[in-house]
């Protein structure tokens, strides 16, 4: 009875004293969605162009009035990242779209005379979109907030316009959300 009673205790004690501690250390934080968008291999070639598109899917704000109360909702911005990589995961072009507006779509476009890691004609690329990438710059005057987008690329050709592939088919390829302290978003 005494050994129980005495484990209690003692139990308690740590508990107690972890809890002190780790409310003495935490640190307010914000955990946030920072999804990685790819889509597959495509190949274009000369007097081809391949463009990324992203549509930002959050619902622009909307007012409600519920028995005489007004609520308005603030839409969602994102910042985005697009990118191109070759079949060797090398960098090919990129850009960085801050406060990107809800209900609106933003491209980034190669030629294939940009692409000088591959010789050959024909060139394979792959698109890849950050939503709320980590190196956002400080002074973006967007705050980070939840973002759901659709992504496509398309080829086509470069003199008629014409459409050569497209695909909306994209996988996830990051490891999943990520820990910002509040700060960081100030």
């Amino acid at each position: 009875m005494k050994a129980t009673s005495l484990f209690t205790l003692t139990l308690a004690g740590f508990l107690a004293l972890t809890a002190q501690s780790m409310a003495q250390t935490a640190i307010p934080a914000v955990v946030l969605e920072q999804p990685v968008y790819t889509t597959g291999m495509v190949g274009f070639t000369t007097n081809q162009t391949a463009r990324l598109t992203v549509l930002n899917l959050n619902s622009a704000a909307a007012t409600t009035t519920p028995s005489s109360t007004t609520t308005t909702t603030t839409p969602n911005n994102c910042t985005v990242q697009l990118q191109f990589f070759d079949g060797q995961d090398k960098s090919l072009k990129s850009a960085l779209v801050t406060n990107f507006a809800p209900q609106t779509a933003t491209s980034l476009d190669l030629t294939r005379t940009e692409v000088t890691t591959q010789t050959t004609p024909r060139a394979e690329i792959r698109g890849v979109v950050t939503v709320n990438p980590i190196a956002t710059p400080v002074a973006s005057p967007a705050v980070p907030g939840y973002c759901s987008v659709f992504t496509t690329l398309e080829v086509f050709d470069a003199t008629s316009g014409s459409t050569i592939t497209f695909t909306s088919d994209t996988r996830v390829s990051n490891a999943g959300p990520v820990m910002l302290p509040l700060s960081a978003l100030r």
